[in-house]
């Protein structure tokens, strides 16, 4: 979760991090999120940049540019983020439509409040609408199958554009990949999306499309811990949400 916080207060940045963390820890145990805080929306506007957060919460009353004129602002780029309002005073709920805002988190609040707007927020949806960015291309988390090596080139298994191959290292993507906990690393050159995954079938990940990828047998009493546990992780999650 890539999450920006504009307010000018920094008691108030810090109340919305803690929300923040306790959120994701209750409900995507294994994630952090990355959060940028910014005490005014011409701080955020001079270093935003398009896709770079998923969920952006915006303080209505700051010195400078207000919350709704920054949310204006971020909407001429970026038609994706998710905006969450957070003020003293709902008055300016007609005009957060104009900017297609998805939270309204009025202050004081307390964490019931916080989760509560978050649900609302569609976090689903933010998660699902997940990418990488590899050299040029984007690719969409849940697109990946597998990753793995062939000789000078790192390639990814997908299920609709094929195999996209770059020449990176292979340690680099696994870098990008790291902070999702659906991929697991097979083995010294390959990475497996466990969503993607159907079953283990003898020594090999079976995938949704049929496809398999093999692992060695010194490896499978590892993997199958793996799976299992992120199996269990996922079913806790769905129980929570």
């Amino acid at each position: 979760m890539r999450a920006a916080i504009i307010d000018d207060l920094e008691s108030c940045r810090e109340a919305l991090r803690k929300c923040l963390h306790q959120y994701l820890n209750g409900h995507y145990a294994g994630e952090t999120p990355a959060v940028g805080e910014f005490s005014s929306g011409e701080d955020f506007l001079s270093q935003f940049q398009p896709e770079a957060w998923d969920v952006i919460f915006i303080d209505q009353y700051m010195d400078g540019l207000s919350g709704i004129d920054t949310a204006r602002k971020i909407r001429e780029k970026d038609k994706l983020a998710a905006l969450v309002f957070v003020t003293t005073s709902v008055s300016h709920a007609v005009e957060s439509y104009g900017v297609r805002a998805c939270g309204y988190l009025v202050k004081p609040y307390d964490y019931g409040d916080f989760e509560k707007t978050m649900e609302l927020a569609g976090v689903e949806k933010i998660r699902s609408a997940r990418f990488v960015r590899v050299e040029q291309e984007k690719v969409l988390l849940r697109e990946i199958l597998w990753c793995d090596k062939d000789e000078h080139y790192t390639q990814i298994h997908t299920d609709r554009r094929g195999v996209l191959r770059f020449r990176l290292p292979f340690g680099e993507l696994a870098g990008l990949l790291a902070p999702y906990p659906q991929f697991l690393p097979c083995y010294k050159g390959c990475i497996v999306n466990a969503e993607r995954v159907e079953r283990i079938d003898a020594l090999a990940f079976r995938m949704d499309n049929g496809a398999g990828v093999p692992f060695a047998q010194r490896e499978k009493k590892k993997l199958e811990g793996l799976y299992s546990a992120y199996l269990f992780q996922r079913e806790r999650e769905d129980a929570l949400l």
